[in-house]
């Protein structure tokens, strides 16, 4: 207990002593934004206009969770567009913020984007354009005291941000965030999906889940890309985004109704010959929420269109313990 306790010690003092080493930031653009806190388990929601930058600071000192071994320190960082295309630059100890414009450039005629300049920054997302709109989950190693994070929207949008170190406590949905629709009668349908878990397990349960059901025109019919699910200007697998989406949600499902792994819910008042998306939402004992995959299907079953290779739910944000960015050591 005493060597923990030592190390624990060496870990704070060497975190705070490379926080503090003088380091001389260069001069702000005058769109990144004032940085704010964001605590521990909170989730941040916030508008963002185009080339600007939100600044956020994470700090975790709880002795309980940085005494734990490595293996199991882990810090859940999440970021999840409700609409638009948003970047998100993570830089661990020193202070200042890393600098999206470093690396993205929307000057007119000299448009790009290069990941290997990213400058003072940790993890970063995917930025070459193959995954605008999506999410960006990262799960990585409790190695600092202190957090800087900076948000980049290549576009106007809106997101929520996420820190959490009790990892346990977060939802990841089953087999990849898979949905499987079932038709019952001409305007009933069924939606069966696998429970969430949880890593490590023995920490939360699920409390419950939100499903989600919107009638779609005929503009949504076209993906601009099949790592969003639907559009970057209607996002429909992020919970925000189903939120901001869609009037209110269909119905809530008890976990305590699930059996065998395996839940299932009916549908009805389906429109003959329309389109629709239908998605779940778990959410944790705890209130940490998190999407499925989503399914978009018709009345007539003639063409079912779940995305649900294992590729796109990846990109689409299911958090199946990939990460959905870049790691820049």
């Amino acid at each position: 207990m005493l060597v923990v306790l030592k190390g624990l010690i060496v870990l704070l003092l060497v975190s705070l002593c490379f926080a503090r080493r003088e380091e001389v930031c260069p001069p702000e653009p005058i769109n990144m934004k004032r940085p704010l806190p964001v605590s521990e388990g909170e989730t941040v929601y916030r508008d963002i206009q185009r080339n600007e930058t939100h600044r956020w600071f994470y700090s975790n000192y709880n002795l309980t969770t940085m005494s734990l071994p490595l293996k199991l320190r882990r810090l859940i960082i999440n970021l999840e567009p409700c609409k638009g295309t948003v970047f998100l630059f993570v830089r661990k100890t020193r202070s200042c913020y890393p600098d999206p414009y470093s690396c993205i450039d929307v000057r007119p005629g000299k448009e790009s984007r290069n990941i290997s300049r990213c400058g003072r920054s940790h993890y970063v997302s995917e930025i070459d354009g193959s995954h605008d709109g999506s999410p960006t989950f990262f799960e990585v190693p409790l190695t600092s005291t202190q957090w800087f994070i900076s948000v980049y929207a290549a576009e106007e949008a809106a997101y929520t941000l996420t820190f959490l170190s009790d990892t346990g406590a977060f939802p990841r949905p089953g087999t990849g965030g898979t949905i499987v629709a079932r038709q019952l009668t001409e305007n009933a349908m069924q939606l069966s999906w696998n429970e969430a878990y949880y890593r490590p397990q023995g920490i939360a349960s699920t409390y419950q889940y939100w499903i989600y059901v919107s009638k779609l025109i005929d503009q949504d019919t076209n993906y601009t890309s099949r790592t969003v699910f639907l559009r970057k200007d209607k996002v429909m697998n992020t919970v925000c985004g189903l939120q901001n989406n869609t009037d209110t949600h269909y119905a809530k499902v008890s976990s305590e109704l699930c059996s065998f792994g395996a839940c299932n819910a009916t549908v009805s008042g389906i429109e003959a010959g329309k389109r629709y998306v239908f998605n779940i939402v778990v959410e944790s004992a705890r209130g940490f929420k998190c999407s499925y995959g989503g399914l978009v299907a018709g009345t007539g079953w003639q063409k079912t269109e779940a995305l649900a290779d294992e590729s796109t739910l990846q990109a689409a944000g299911v958090v199946s313990g990939s990460i959905l960015g870049v790691m820049v050591l």
